[in-house]
């Protein structure tokens, strides 16, 4: 499903960016927090299909580490129950996106434990 490279916005990319300049974590980690976010919450999932001018690209690998099956799966359930036909790239993008939205106020690593708690 997912292709060998996202494309993520230079946005998103800046804003991953800024998070690990707060928390220490890695912009792949922080992405698969964010993804794990949006999952949570899927009343209000919106495929942005738009592509961004400006991109930074992420290998598939990088993004996913060794967890990539399980992140397919759940974003498979979600475009099943959801009925979403988009393209991966989409999908992907909107889920970082709508995670990090979730993580706006996130200033330390101690602030991500209220997400799962």
């Amino acid at each position: 499903m997912f292709p060998t490279r996202i494309q993520l916005s230079k946005q998103t990319w800046d804003r991953l960016q800024f998070l690990q300049t707060k928390t220490r974590l890695t912009p792949n980690v922080l992405a698969r927090i964010a993804i794990a976010l949006a999952l949570r919450d899927t009343q209000t999932a919106i495929i942005n299909e738009s592509k961004p001018d400006q991109l930074h690209v992420i290998n598939r690998d990088v993004l996913f580490g060794g967890q990539e099956k399980a992140y397919e799966a759940l974003i498979r359930q979600l475009c099943s129950e959801q009925k979403i036909d988009a393209d991966p790239q989409s999908i992907v993008r909107s889920l970082i996106d709508s995670g990090l939205h979730k993580m706006g106020h996130t200033k330390t690593t101690s602030d991500l434990k209220f997400f799962f708690a």
